[in-house]
């Protein structure tokens, strides 16, 4: 993800490499005076009236994409230049999906956009220009950067027993066998894990919700093999290629539930080199 800095007169906004309310290094400004769509998106909420009598029948509202317009100046130091200027905003615009990330004094968040109008221009001399581009993001949430978690399968080893007593002191190891990450958004961010072998069976549970995603005792990864999971889009690969969602007896997807979330790795058998990475990104309306 490439790094913004805010500025003292505006915090910046970047789609693709450009950003605005920035000078780049050919000396052009990058002006974004308004910006709009950043706050909450339009809900699919429809209420309709009830016949012949008072008030609304309404079924369950969600978010809709989020539609956001920029406007502003660009002003370039040589009429070429700013011809150059006015590809590059085009090529960071796109059809297809790009990076947008907003820097609210230090806060920065991020979605995927892409370009959803004409670009509009107007010219005002051969050194600066007016823009308007909008851009949506059909995931309406804004995410801040992903938080990573790792554990092995739970265990305990070492320690005395008696008569080794006092003055010996010698701690056990433990492994917990947990992962826990805090979600400091207000919505559901998104879960992805790795599952590196040995491993024989792997269950894995978010403890808050009860939610088990529990394999089959006849799936096992060998050491050097791994299996990816997106807890989002439902997948299992096996060493990234080949999908394992047919061993799955449990399908129980869980996801970054607002505030603090504990995912519990245990299995069919004990490998010690099993190790569960977790990563989760935080997110916001």
């Amino acid at each position: 993800m490439v790094s913004i800095t805010d500025t003292p007169w505006r915090s910046p906004i970047q789609i693709g490499s450009v950003i605005f309310n920035t000078v780049d290094d050919n000396g052009t400004a990058w002006d974004a005076s308004l910006f709009s769509g950043w706050g909450t998106p339009a809900p699919t909420y429809a209420p309709v009236q009830k016949p012949r009598s008072s008030g609304f029948w309404s079924g369950d509202s969600f978010s809709g994409g989020r539609v956001m317009t920029l406007s502003g100046w660009i002003t370039s130091t040589s009429r070429e230049q700013h011809s150059r200027d006015w590809d590059t905003l085009i090529r960071n615009a796109p059809k297809a999906k790009t990076l947008m990330q907003v820097s609210e004094f230090g806060r920065i968040r991020w979605l995927m956009v892409r370009r959803s109008a004409e670009i509009v221009r107007t010219d005002h001399n051969g050194l600066s220009s007016e823009f308007t581009v909008q851009v949506t993001a059909d995931d309406w949430r804004k995410f801040s950067d992903p938080l990573t978690g790792s554990t092995g399968l739970p265990a305990s080893s070492g320690g005395l027993t008696v008569p080794f007593t006092v003055p010996f002191t010698i701690a056990a190891m433990t492994v917990s066998g947990q992962v826990n990450l805090s979600n400091s958004g207000d919505e559901t961010g998104p879960v992805t894990m790795r599952i590196d072998g040995p491993c024989t069976g792997p269950v894995i549970t978010h403890v808050g919700s009860g939610l088990a995603l529990t394999f089959a005792s006849s799936l096992v990864l060998h050491t050097g093999e791994w299996l990816d999971i997106d807890m989002e889009k439902h997948t299992t690969l096996a060493n990234g290629q080949s999908s394992r969602n047919g061993y799955i007896t449990s399908r129980g997807w869980s996801g970054f539930e607002p505030g603090a979330n504990t995912w519990a790795f245990t299995a069919a058998s004990f490998d010690a080199g099993a190790l569960l990475t977790v990563t989760a990104t935080p997110a916001d309306e």
